[in-house]
Parts: structure tokens; sequence; C-alpha cells
């Protein structure tokens, strides 16, 4: 190889790894917080964004929304209940 495919070579790898890295962090920092966005909630639970979104926006819902201006956040422990009762329901949504 030459030297400069060798330079090209491991500045691609550096790249990759860096944003790998940076990719675990940010999916760690999500871990951590108290609540999840619409995104973040269809992430971390496996359901639909529709199916999500639909659940948010009914006012008769028991989903565990809330409001800060236009978006809306989710109690990540609240949630966490609320996907226990609905799994012991057996309820289909």
């Amino acid at each position: 190889m030459e030297m400069s495919q060798n330079i090209n070579f491991k500045e691609t790898i550096k790249d990759a790894i860096k944003e790998a890295l940076e990719e675990v962090s940010n999916e760690k920092g999500t871990d951590e917080k108290a609540t999840l966005t619409i995104d973040s909630c269809v992430k971390y639970s496996g359901i639909g964004r529709d199916k999500i979104l639909e659940l948010a926006h009914n006012p008769n819902s028991d989903f565990p929304r809330f409001k800060v201006g236009s978006k809306f956040l989710i109690n990540r422990t609240m949630f966490d209940e609320w996907l226990d009762k609905i799994s012991k329901e057996k309820r289909v949504l």
C-alpha cells in the first residue's frame, strides 16, 4: 500500500471509530433521561411512530405524555409502568 493510501485508510478507520463512539455515547445519553421524545420512545419501545403519535394525541388515552410547548414528552418511568399495565391487560393498541 502506498503511503498516501495508508494515511487515507487510517483516517477512514479513525473516522468510523469516532462516529461509532459518538453514536454509542448519544444512545447512552438518551437512556439516562427521565423523559422520552416521540422518536426516542419509538426506539425505546419498538412501537411504531404512527401508533405512538396516535396515543399521544388522543386526549382519552392513558398514555403517559405531556407537552412542553408543542412538543410531546413521555415520562420514562410512567411509560414503563404503562407498558407493564397494558401487557398484563393483554390490551391491543
